[in-house]
């Protein structure tokens, strides 16, 4: 019932009620009843209010789309992803296609955060094997390239990693 209520406001056109709200409230000073008048100009302010949030919310989804079709994020070299944030995050030790070592000083000793990033790396299935090191800050990667490349996310990380790694 929420979500039909929801979907309805987010879809309605305001213009008529905003317009017949207006129009109330400017007739009204017509009346002597002041209270008529607040009640119109309460009117008017609600369907305001929700056309005003309606707007925001078709440029933030309108923007959105000129950012992906233009390729903005691409272009700056903006992480869109956790993964991709995460990869900038450590040094690129070294890469072979298949294979990548990584190194964080955050997870030297740091045992709790170590768990935390194996599980979060586990939990990508196109990644075949991680190990990390708590001593070193190691990271190691093993993957399929032709497995891993059919996911635009980790591909675009996979490139970024081949053009930062040491060697």
């Amino acid at each position: 019932m929420e979500n039909k209520i929801r979907d309805t406001i987010k879809t309605m056109p305001l213009s008529i009620p905003m317009g017949v709200a207006a129009v109330s409230t400017i007739a009204s000073l017509w009346l002597s009843s002041k209270r008529v008048h607040m009640i119109c100009g309460a009117m008017w302010l609600g369907i305001s209010a929700v056309h005003t949030w309606q707007h925001c919310q078709k440029v933030k989804n309108d923007a959105a789309k000129v950012v992906e079709k233009l390729g903005i994020m691409d272009f700056m070299n903006i992480p869109q992803t956790k993964f991709d944030l995460f990869v900038r995050s450590v040094e690129v030790s070294s890469y072979i296609p298949g294979r990548v070592r990584l190194y964080s000083k955050a997870l030297v000793g740091n045992q709790g955060k170590c768990r935390e990033v194996l599980a979060y790396l586990q939990g990508i299935s196109e990644l075949n094997d991680v190990k990390i090191n708590d001593v070193t800050g190691s990271i190691l990667i093993m993957y399929n390239p032709e497995v891993l490349r059919t996911n635009k996310e980790l591909t675009r990380a996979e490139n970024y990693i081949r053009a930062h790694a040491r060697r």
